[in-house]
């Protein structure tokens, strides 16, 4: 998914980030743990040495030093010196983590050591763009590709730093260095169009780059997916056809969940009343605006509960 500057802040724009969780390891000999999902993004930075990631069946990648791998949507998944390492769940390896906690973890073994940094960071997925939710469930950034980007280089050259010398109980700073980082390397990964990921993401029609640049600042309006597919240069059946297959949903529904973001973001950080939030994102009444969160708030529990998740497989449309 190869994106302009434009695209990538609509969809990182109204995801606010906060750190939940850092953990520094240093392992060595035969050494893996399984995760569990997680309600936040992740990443891993290899510091030293080289790791192995699995997130299922066939999807597997190694990393080596300097190398980043991102979860924007907290998939489970195994990881460890190698593909065949015994593995021991998280959760028993670290039973009682805390928000805003930072852990070093020492794994003794005679063979390579293997030094990285991992993170956690919340975001409320039901206010993030739904161009968010249509990311991979991972991607990998290689270290020469983190040099090709001299602020991500830096930032994490900083971080590393910063680890060094953190207690436990004053990690604030590093906390904010990880945002950056985060952003920046999503902001990589999603820009290198020849990136080997163990989810490849593919180009977008650049007509349809343009439909969505024109819903995202034109969705207060009352558009057609007519005046949308004209906008994007495409009859109404081809485009309806095309953005379906590229973003998992129709033109409609895609907007649709675009007013809900913005409307829970403007009823937690305003005090409009829900009429007024309603025509400034583009309903006609508070009614629809209460029934779109409300269908929206369904949707999210069904999603949660279910292991085959409508995202996931939306995702799965626009990727292959």
């Amino acid at each position: 998914m190869q994106l302009n500057e434009d695209l990538f802040s609509m969809i990182i724009d109204p995801v606010r980030l906060a750190g939940v969780f850092v953990s520094s390891w240093r392992a060595a000999g035969e050494w893996a743990f399984k995760g569990p999902p997680e309600s936040c993004a992740l990443f891993h930075y290899v510091a030293q040495g080289s790791i192995a990631i699995d997130i299922g069946p066939g999807n597997s990648s190694l990393l080596h030093q300097g190398d980043l791998a991102l979860f924007p949507h907290g998939t489970a998944h195994r990881i460890g010196s190698s593909t065949t390492a015994a593995a021991t769940s998280l959760e028993e390896l670290l039973p009682n983590r805390r928000t805003g906690q930072f852990i070093r973890i020492e794994i003794p073994g005679e063979d390579q050591t293997s030094e990285l940094l991992c993170a956690g960071l919340h975001y409320d997925d039901q206010s993030a763009a739904p161009l968010y939710q249509l990311l991979p469930e991972s991607l990998v950034i290689r270290n020469y590709q983190i040099e090709g980007e001299p602020l991500l280089h830096g930032a994490i050259q900083g971080l590393l730093r910063e680890v060094e010398r953190v207690s436990e109980d004053k990690s604030f700073a590093l906390h904010r260095g990880l945002e950056l980082i985060y952003v920046l390397g999503l902001r990589a990964a999603l820009e290198v169009s020849s990136l080997k990921t163990p989810s490849p993401c593919a180009p977008v029609d650049q007509r349809i780059v343009n439909a969505l640049l024109y819903i995202h600042t034109k969705y207060m309006e009352r558009s057609t997916v007519a005046q949308i597919a004209s906008a994007a240069g495409m009859s109404r059946s081809a485009f309806s056809l095309s953005f379906r297959q590229a973003m998992g949903c129709s033109p409609a529904r895609y907007l649709s969940k675009l007013r809900v973001s913005k409307a829970q973001t403007l009823l937690t950080t305003t005090s409009l009343t829900r009429e007024e939030i309603a025509h400034r994102v583009g309903f006609e009444s508070a009614v629809g605006l209460y029934l779109a969160l409300r269908s929206a708030s369904r949707e999210h529990v069904s999603h949660a509960k279910s292991p085959s998740r409508t995202i996931h497989s939306e995702r799965k449309t626009m990727l292959n």
